[in-house]
Parts: structure tokens; sequence; C-alpha cells
């Protein structure tokens, strides 16, 4: 993991399945499609589902590597967009912590 950050609980209570996502891909800056369905906890149907929407809407970009094997590997990380995106949900995570301190 890239970064360490107090997730607030009640920030996944509002976000929508492909909000919680890009968070995790914001979180981990890349990763493959198994380390983000590991770290989400998420099934490969909720993977595959949620990813090409991300990116159909721009938010993610995806990179196809080939292994020492031969097979392809998804790397997926956030666009332009998608920080953008990743920052203002920070931003949010940040508040509530703060709300809940007080």
């Amino acid at each position: 993991m890239a970064m360490e950050i107090k997730i607030n609980d009640k920030l996944f209570d509002v976000l929508s399945t492909q909000m919680k996502i890009l968070f995790y891909i914001g979180m981990m800056k890349q990763c493959t499609l198994t380390e983000l369905r590991e770290a989400t906890q998420s099934s490969w149907s909720t993977i595959n589902k949620v990813i090409p929407e991300l990116q159909q809407t721009g938010l993610i970009e995806i990179i196809e590597e080939k292994t020492s094997v031969g097979s392809i590997k998804k790397i997926v990380k956030l666009s332009k967009k998608g920080e953008a995106v990743f920052n203002k949900l920070l931003e949010l995570n940040d508040l509530l912590n703060s709300l809940d301190k007080q």
C-alpha cells in the first residue's frame, strides 16, 4: 500500500461501489485486478462490472503487460480525472474524520 490513511467508516457508508473501488485504486496508486479484488474484498463479477464503467467515464486507465509466462496482466491506475475525484474523496474523508473528533 502506498499511503496510510485513516478511512472514515461514514465515508464508505455513503460511497457507491464504483467510488469505493476508485478510492482503493487511488490509495494503491496502481494495481492488478487481482490485487484490487483482494484489497476491496469484492467478487470477480463486481470487479468485472465496475472496472469498465470507471474506464468508460475516464476515471481510470488500464495498461496491459505481458508476464514472463506470456499471459496478459492488467494494471489499473487513476487517470488525471480520476486523481481529481480521488483528491475530493480524500477531502471528504478528512472532513468526516475531523467532525468525529468534535
